[in-house]
């Protein structure tokens, strides 16, 4: 078996990277190291499923013949791989623009100084026609972006020319905007002392929200810190930056709990997008103004008009499993729907979750025909069908199965997937 992996503290470089060769490399399979950057955890948090990424924990390293390592030059940086340092027969890949401390001895070796190593792998799935998908695309260009501040600095034209190449191919930069890490610097101060000046704050259903309405200097980017600075500080549930240097349109940044409000619901109904805690638009042919009446109209439907669980979740019967079921065949289950982990119930009563992780673990140590019961892991999130999608989101980050369980009376009566919740943060 082919795997793929890169280093600890895993940042979207090294997970684009990892995906990217996935798609390089029908049948690969990401080992994703347990130490990942805070933005990359909410990005899996509804993302994972659709990358072909497990936990390195999971994985039982004598199944791999093929070593693909990504973003990363040295064995001590990979998350427990010693084991496949001295492996004989071991075929060893490397894609990396890392050029000093290499330690690794690899077979196969792709290695430049360009600013993003996702780069390098673009160019070859470029030259082979690899297909992929728009959320694929956000994932790779939101690589590039991070580790060149977006194309501020350690960039090549070649890092710049993979960016065209995504956005024809359909990345969101909206989507992508919502995940970046941005810096602050004197001019940054200049505008974040105006935001805490001018900036009007009102209430919506105990809702506490934020708008900044600005002219700022032609060129002047990456804002969105400065807008959850201005919120954290305000203790807002919600804040919005609305940002004009050029006369024929205005930039919008919003940043909030999506426990109170939708951000990313706002951003799409602006034209822009994002995930329910974070977005951005450009609004053409307004003034500031104008602009923040069109948030503060949208706020109060945000407030009043959450999209419910409900109204997304899927029906329960193939994510169940009886507690005296084997562990055999919860696995088995597992796999014929393509998912990450059950709910166990007994009859109409949820007892708990069952993670993938769990099954491996059994058949690892030959315990693969004990019952399920023996395993389920009780303390599991829950939700009622009247829990805002918004909320789930955040719950869905920490689901080690992969899905929510919603009751009623103690009753499993559907179930929330990370697809359902997708089609809440993209328009398809």
């Amino acid at each position: 078996m082919r795997i793929v992996t890169t280093h600890t503290g895993t940042d979207f470089d090294a997970l684009a990277s990892m995906v990217a060769c996935t798609l390089l490399y029908p049948g690969a399979v990401g080992l994703l190291p347990a130490m990942v950057n805070p933005e990359v955890k909410r990005f899996l948090g509804i993302h994972a499923h659709i990358l072909q990424v497990v936990p390195r924990e999971d994985f039982d390293l004598d199944e791999a013949t093929s070593l693909v390592v990504v973003d990363a030059n040295s064995w001590k940086r990979l998350d427990k791989m010693d084991a496949l340092a001295d492996r004989e027969g071991l075929e060893v890949i490397c894609w990396d623009h890392h050029m000093e401390g290499v330690d690794i001895d690899s077979g196969e070796t792709h290695r430049e100084e360009v600013g993003a190593a996702v780069t390098l792998l673009l160019e070859e799935m470029r030259r082979r026609d690899t297909p992929f998908s728009p959320m694929h695309a956000t994932l790779f260009l939101l690589g590039i972006y991070s580790d060149t501040g977006c194309l501020r600095y350690s960039v090549t034209g070649r890092d710049a020319a993979m960016v065209g190449f995504l956005i024809d191919n359909g990345a969101d930069l909206n989507v992508a905007s919502a995940y970046l890490d941005d810096t602050v610097d004197d001019e940054h101060a200049e505008v974040y002392g105006q935001m805490l000046e001018d900036g009007e704050i009102f209430t919506v259903d105990a809702v506490r929200v934020g708008i900044c309405a600005m002219h700022i200097k032609t060129g002047l980017a990456f804002l969105a810190r400065l807008v959850e600075r201005y919120r954290k500080l305000k203790g807002l549930d919600a804040a919005f930056g609305i940002f004009q240097a050029d006369s024929q349109k205005c930039m919008v940044i919003g940043r909030g709990s999506p426990k109170f409000i939708d951000v990313g619901w706002i951003m799409r109904a602006l034209g822009g997008g994002g995930h329910p805690g974070a977005g951005s638009a450009i609004i053409k042919r307004t003034t500031p103004e104008q602009a923040a009446e069109q948030v503060r109209s949208l706020v109060r439907r945000s407030c009043k008009e959450d999209i419910l669980v409900e109204q997304v979740m899927s029906p329960p019967d193939r994510f169940v499993v009886a507690p005296d079921v084997t562990m055999a065949r919860a696995a088995q289950q597992i796999a014929g729907h393509n998912l990450t982990g059950l709910l166990v119930c007994d009859g109409p009563d949820l007892l708990g979750g069952l993670s993938l992780s769990e099954c491996r673990k059994a058949a690892k140590t030959g315990r693969d025909e004990v019952p399920v019961k023996g395993y389920v892991r009780r303390n599991i999130e829950k939700l009622t069908s009247d829990t805002s999608c918004r909320e789930a989101v955040e719950l869905m980050a920490d689901a080690r199965e992969g899905i929510l369980a919603v009751v009623e009376d103690g009753q499993l009566i559907g179930v929330l997937t990370k697809t359902d919740l997708l089609l809440q943060v993209y328009e398809f």
